[in-house]
């Protein structure tokens, strides 16, 4: 026996044991409450960083004559290009006009995370250079979501850890978008890790919606939808694994476009789950109307594209598919049976099929088939690690406030999130155990591999069956609503992620706007299955009157400029 042993009795040694345990506990706190206090300090300075050059750039663009600015910031993009092309414009002019009605519609909606400081020097040289102004996008300034590398600016996906790392080099898109003359002059807000139709983050914090801002303007591509559609900028891009260029076009009352995935690249982009070729990305434009996303995809579709990613189809725009005047059979919905849509969701359907008929197409009824199956799949392909992956990313960093279920829940220990889901109605029931992953096996992922190609192959059996050629639907199930609304209901994401399952090229087109009659046909809203997500669509909508609502147009794989055409006819014959 040990001298201690001999001198203290078993009562004196557990007690020693039980503070020691207290105090380590403690110093763990200690420590954890340092480095989060380390953290928030890092992001506030990063944002005050941002800001001040905001200050700056706004400062010095003011030098520039505003009647000029006003004239710029009133043209068309291809006006505007034109003008440049003839020299007509400066360049440099049509720059800073830009940068100054971003960095003013920032300061009210958030939308704004960065201003390129080399976009003047770019178009400077662009100016001086030789044989420049047949360049497609000749002298027009482009955003792009904060996720995309441009050299020099950091990429943070809203962690706080990547603060402080600026990209090495541009990414493949922005290369290309320079080659055709464009200016990337700003980087835009986005949801942290992109995992969220909101728009919030702990580094450059919350956007608001270009018609209100204490609604959410969708995401995850938040800060282009707002910034494209408070008018500070033409053109952008943005990123799409389950909606996120749609989600926020039509929100935000722009359009956007999800394209085939990889009909342009992606390398030099942060992604939701890099890695992972269950779920993937696509890479995309948002603009101010359709012309204005057929210029950009008619440009970087081009060879240096093709040369510069390998994995890039060398597919060329199609202008005989976009301009032709074929009459086409287009299929229709305006309920996927998963989540029924708003009543000003489904206006804004029959409103688009009806310009089509007056098109002289044919619309053609469609019914989904087994979409709960296909969230399922779904759902438990974004979450085959059970949040793994992400949570580690998350634990080192501070966690978002649109994020904090997520998280919390990725924590449960398996028991734990059987018990809880007990408690649940059946869709927030299978949502939360999905969610938290169950078997990880790689026999259960190849499954759900399998599971979603049967899918695909019966979605798209049913589509020929009736002689399709494209398809019109909801963008969205609600329209823009009060900040926080759509955090934490995955089944919103029916309508948009089927389509990244499918790898259907898919648009959103503005249609119209929130009406007193949408809302008051609210009372009599239901939903399929009367739970808790269904009454909280219908309660957190009550108030969006004026917001606008676009219309999700989808075309087969491959036929982005078919998608093109339709949205584009809807656009025209709701102008008239």
């Amino acid at each position: 026996m040990s001298e201690l042993a001999k001198h203290c009795c078993p009562r004196k040694v557990g007690v020693v044991l039980v503070a020691g345990i207290a105090v380590y506990g403690a110093a763990i706190k200690v420590r954890e409450w340092e480095r989060k206090k380390q953290l928030l300090k890092k992001a506030s300075e990063k944002k005050d960083l941002e800001n001040a050059i905001i200050q700056q750039e706004l400062k010095q663009s003011e030098k520039y004559d505003e009647e000029e600015r006003n004239k710029i910031l009133n043209m068309k993009t291809s006006e505007l290009i034109r003008a440049a092309q003839q020299g007509e414009l400066d360049p440099v002019h049509i720059l800073r006009a830009y940068i100054h009605k971003a960095c003013t519609v920032t300061q009210k909606f958030n939308s704004v995370t960065g201003i390129n400081r080399n976009a003047e020097n770019d178009a400077k040289q662009l100016k001086n250079g030789n044989n420049n102004t047949h360049r497609p996008l000749y002298g027009l300034p482009i955003s792009m979501k904060e996720c995309c590398d441009i050299k020099g600016m950091d990429t943070t996906i809203g962690l706080v850890n990547l603060i402080g790392i600026p990209a090495k080099e541009d990414c493949v898109l922005v290369k290309v978008l320079k080659h055709c003359g464009a200016i990337p002059f700003a980087k835009t807000n986005l949801p942290q890790l992109m995992f969220s139709f909101e728009s919030s983050n702990p580094v450059y914090g919350e956007t608001g919606n270009p018609h209100n801002v204490d609604f959410t303007p969708g995401g995850s591509s938040s800060g282009e939808g707002s910034l494209i559609g408070s008018g500070g900028s033409l053109l952008g891009f943005g990123t799409d694994t389950g909606g996120s260029i749609r989600c926020p076009a039509h929100m935000s009352g722009v359009c956007g476009l999800k394209p085939t995935l990889n009909r342009l690249s992606i390398a030099g982009l942060g992604n939701i789950l890099p890695g992972s070729n269950c779920v993937t990305t696509s890479v995309g434009p948002l603009a101010t109307d359709v012309d204005t996303l057929v210029l950009a995809m008619r440009a970087v579709l081009c060879p240096l594209m093709f040369e510069l990613d390998r994995t890039v189809p060398p597919i060329p725009f199609n202008d005989e598919v976009y301009s032709s005047k074929k009459r086409l059979r287009i299929g229709y919905y305006l309920d996927d049976g998963y989540i029924e849509p708003v009543p000003a969701v489904k206006r804004a359907v029959v409103e688009a099929k009806e310009a089509l008929e007056r098109a002289g197409h044919e619309l053609i009824p469609f019914h989904v088939p087994r979409i709960a199956d296909a969230m399922k799949i779904l759902i438990s392909l974004f979450f085959a690690d059970a949040g793994e992956f992400n949570q580690k990313r998350l634990k080192i960093d501070i966690v978002g406030k649109r994020l904090e279920n997520l998280y919390q829940q990725w924590g449960f220990s398996d028991l734990k999130c059987k018990l809880l889901s007990m408690f649940k109605s059946p869709r927030p029931r299978q949502d939360m155990l999905l969610h938290k992953g169950g078997d990880r096996s790689t026999t259960r992922l190849w499954s759900l591999a399998r599971d979603g190609g049967a899918f695909v192959e019966h979605y798209t059996a049913l589509w020929l069956n009736l002689n399709l050629d494209a398809m019109i639907c909801p963008a969205y199930p609600v329209v823009a609503c009060p900040k926080g609304g759509i955090s934490n209901v995955s089944a919103m994401a029916s309508y948009t992620a089927l389509y990244n399952m499918l790898n259907y090229p898919a648009g959103v087109v503005p249609v119209t706007k929130v009406n007193q009659k949408d809302i008051e046909a609210l009372e009599n809203y239901k939903g399929h299955y009367q739970d808790e997500w269904d009454q909280h669509i219908k309660e957190v909508t009550k108030g969006s009157i004026g917001m606008p609502v676009g219309v999700q147009c989808v075309a087969p794989t491959w036929q982005d400029e078919l998608c093109l055409r339709i949205m584009h006819e809807v656009e025209e014959q709701l102008k008239k």
